[in-house]
C-alpha cells in the first residue's frame, strides 16, 4: 500500500463515521420527503468522490455534458475500475443511483449513503432477484431518479467492452425512459493495473453520448438494443484513444 491509498483509505473510513448522525438525518427526512434526502445525499456523495479523486491524483476531462437529458435516464457505460463510479458520479450534475454487487450491501456506513441514492444491489446468482432489481429500477427511473448500470456485469481486464448482460437495459425500456451511453478510459491505470494495492494519479475521459429511447428505435435496433448500445460507446472509446494518442 501506497501513501495514496492509505490517505483514500482513511479519508473513506472517517467520512463514514463521522457523518453517521447525516445518514441517520436523511433516512427520517426520506420517510416525508425522499426526493429531498436523495437530493442533498448525492451533494455529499459527491463531495466525498471528488475529495476521494483529490487525494489519488485523477484529472477529468469531460465531454458530452449537453447530451445528458433534463430527465431521468438510464446511464449505461463500459466498466474498467472501481474509480468509474467516483467519476461518473462526480461529474453526473444530478448523479445517479449505481447497479453494484450485493457484497457491497454488507459494509456498514457505505451501503445506508449507497440506499440514499437509490443504488441498487444485484445477486448474479438469483434470477428471480435480478428480475426483482430490474422493476425496482425502473420503478427509480419514474419517480424522477436516474440509475446507471455497467452491463458488463464485471470490470474488463483488458480494457475492451465485454458482451452486455441480458436484460441490462429493461428498466429503461420498462419506465420508457432515456439510454445514454457513457465510454470511460484511464481509470484502470490509477487502482487496478497497479502491483499491490497502490493508488497513483492519472487523467480520465468520461464521454455522454447522444440519447435515446427504446421505444424509437426500429424494430431491428430493438431485437439488438445491447449492442446498439455497445456500439456508440465503442465509438467513443476510439475516439477517447485517439485523443490520447495526439498529445
Amino acid at each position: 500500500m501506497n501513501l495514496r491509498a492509505f490517505f483514500v483509505l482513511f479519508y473513506v473510513t472517517v467520512f463514514i463515521i463521522v457523518t453517521t448522525p447525516e445518514r441517520r438525518r436523511l433516512r427520517k427526512l426520506e420517510e416525508t420527503d425522499p426526493a429531498e434526502a436523495s437530493r442533498i445525499a448525492h451533494l455529499q456523495v459527491k463531495k466525498a468522490f471528488r475529495n476521494m479523486l483529490r487525494i489519488a491524483g485523477v484529472k477529468i476531462e469531460v465531454s458530452g455534458l449537453d447530451n445528458i437529458p433534463d430527465e431521468p435516464c438510464l446511464f449505461v457505460a463500459n466498466h474498467n475500475s472501481y474509480v468509474d463510479i467516483l467519476v461518473t458520479e462526480t461529474v453526473i450534475p444530478s448523479g445517479a443511483g449505481f447497479v453494484s454487487k450485493d457484497s457491497l450491501q454488507k459494509i456498514p456506513g457505505l451501503s445506508s449513503w449507497m440506499y440514499l441514492i437509490h443504488c441498487l444491489f444485484l445477486n448474479r446468482t438469483d434470477v428471480r432477484e435480478g428480475l426483482k432489481m430490474i422493476t425496482t429500477g425502473a420503478d427509480y427511473l419514474k419517480e424522477g431518479y436516474s440509475m446507471f448500470i455497467f452491463p458488463e456485469g464485471t470490470r474488463s481486464r483488458d480494457g475492451h467492452i465485454g458482451e452486455f448482460k441480458g436484460g441490462s437495459l429493461k428498466m429503461a425500456q420498462k419506465a420508457n425512459a432515456p439510454i445514454v451511453p457513457v465510454a470511460i478510459s484511464g481509470t484502470s491505470s490509477i487502482f487496478e493495473k497497479n502491483e499491490g494495492f497502490r493508488v497513483t494519479p492519472g487523467n480520465v475521459m468520461v464521454s455522454f453520448g447522444t440519447p435515446f429511447r427504446f421505444s424509437e428505435l426500429t424494430k431491428e435496433q430493438k431485437r439488438e438494443v445491447s449492442r446498439h448500445t455497445r456500439l456508440a460507446i465503442q465509438v467513443m472509446l476510439d475516439h477517447q484513444m485517439e485523443s490520447m494518442n495526439m498529445e
